[in-house]
């Protein structure tokens, strides 16, 4: 009841939950905003599933996954494998695949059974000088200076 004694209408009414939520909501985002905002000089994780099994232990242990690598620009995917093994911290992936499996900081590494989407900026992935490019340097697969975006599956811990 409002003042004069009259119940507001359903729409204002309604309206007025609206903005409710979405004060709310922004309230709520504006951490991981934030987070994301801070996080755009490195890899960007998402967890998709939170493993439950060992975790990785970086620079120790060689890891089985499953993975897509899509170009961020245009979604075109550009790379995928199962069963891929390598080891974690070794050098033998580009830096930011590293950092999506054996954590990065900011993000602790992967268990055994997770699942993580991830973009990677180009500094950490091929950088200026691409890959998959013909002997002029030119028609790459992956162009200088593009963003990755990977899907990565733990599958074990060897």
């Amino acid at each position: 009841m409002t003042l004069a004694g009259v119940a507001p209408a359903p729409r204002a009414l309604a309206d007025t939950r609206r903005a409710t939520m979405a004060k709310t909501i922004v309230g709520a985002l504006a951490p991981l905003v934030a987070a994301r905002a801070r996080a755009s000089d490195g890899v960007v994780i998402v967890e998709e599933t939170v493993g439950r099994g060992v975790e990785v232990l970086a620079g120790v242990d060689v890891v089985k996954v499953n993975y897509t690598v899509a170009l961020a620009s245009s979604k075109a995917r550009v790379d995928s494998a199962k069963f891929f093994v390598f080891g974690v911290g070794a050098g033998e992936v580009v830096e930011g695949f590293d950092a999506i499996v054996g954590g990065d900081g900011a993000t602790p590494p992967m268990r055994v059974g997770g699942a993580r989407k991830a973009v990677v900026p180009a500094a950490l992935a091929y950088g200026d000088r691409g890959a998959g490019c013909d002997k002029t340097g030119n028609a790459c697969s992956i162009p200088p200076g593009e963003d990755l975006e990977f899907t990565v599956e733990l599958l074990e811990v060897k």
